[in-house]
């Protein structure tokens, strides 16, 4: 909770693992947890390997009728890109934690798509986070549209009936039509401060950033789909006991099942897949 006290913060630890880590038996474990509907994934082999994890905060602010402040976290396996992602309990033992005196953040194309994939779980996390109050607001929204329909939809039918009952014609009729329409541009721009002001604005920063070390299996893979094969790599976490999954190539959401593309295996979702 520190951490979250001053904005910008970036730091890092280790965590020392008592156990063993054990390089056999993943095969089993792989070929249940990973799945190719299209393909085949074939174990390679596995060695102990860190792997580093971003926990990432996001601060965001929130405006419509009312403001709000809040913020979301998640964690990033900087290895494989998925997020968010879990660790288990590797946080739970204090003494487990290592401190890390230097920090080499990503570069390059990877830095880039880190970047794309921590916006894009921030969004999907705030949007959860005011899940109930956007609901709250449409149907405010929805309750005072009704209002100024149901308002200004009277004067212009009171006027209709005018016209009829006193039998208006030439420019007595003209006048009242212009009423009518001088009522319905009234009623446009009072529906349209409603949509401003119920309009829900956004504005989300990246507060501050845990990099955490973590000793970890990595289980080399090689992806086969007909004539086209690729070696990637996925994480054993001993904290959870679990094959984590890999990431869609196109949509970037974490996948345990996933489609393999022709040209050169690329990892696809089942709603990414066409």
């Amino acid at each position: 909770s520190s951490l979250l006290n001053q904005r910008g913060v970036m730091s890092a630890i280790s965590i020392a693992y008592q156990g063993h880590l054990k390089t056999t038996g993943f095969e089993k474990q792989l070929l249940q947890t990973l799945t190719p509907q299209n393909g085949l994934i074939r174990y390679l082999d596995a060695k102990p390997a860190p792997t580093r994890y971003l926990w990432c905060h996001v601060a965001y602010t929130a405006e419509a009728d009312e403001k709000r402040i809040g913020m979301v976290s998640f964690l990033v396996n900087e290895l494989t890109l998925v997020t968010p992602v879990a660790i288990g309990d590797a946080l739970f033992w204090e003494a487990d934690r290592v401190a890390v005196t230097s920090f080499a953040p990503m570069s390059g194309e990877s830095a880039t798509l880190l970047t794309q994939l921590i916006e894009r779980t921030a969004a999907e996390l705030i949007d959860v986070d005011l899940h109930n109050w956007q609901a709250k607001l449409a149907r405010a929204k929805a309750r005072d549209q009704e209002r100024l329909n149901g308002y200004y939809g009277t004067i212009s039918q009171e006027i209709r009936h005018r016209i009829i009952a006193r039998h208006l014609v030439g420019e007595d009729e003209a006048k009242e039509l212009a009423r009518i329409s001088a009522t319905e541009r009234e009623l446009a721009t009072k529906l349209a401060d409603l949509e401003s002001r119920y309009a829900l604005k956004v504005v989300a920063s990246l507060h501050s950033v845990l990099a955490i070390e973590l000793p970890t299996v990595h289980i080399s893979c090689e992806l086969i789909r007909k004539k086209q094969r690729r070696v990637v790599t996925a994480v054993w976490n001993p904290f959870t006991r679990m094959v984590e999954p890999l990431r869609c190539e196109l949509s970037g959401v974490p996948v345990s099942e996933f489609y393999l593309d022709d040209s050169s295996a690329k990892i696809v979702a089942p709603n990414a897949w066409k």
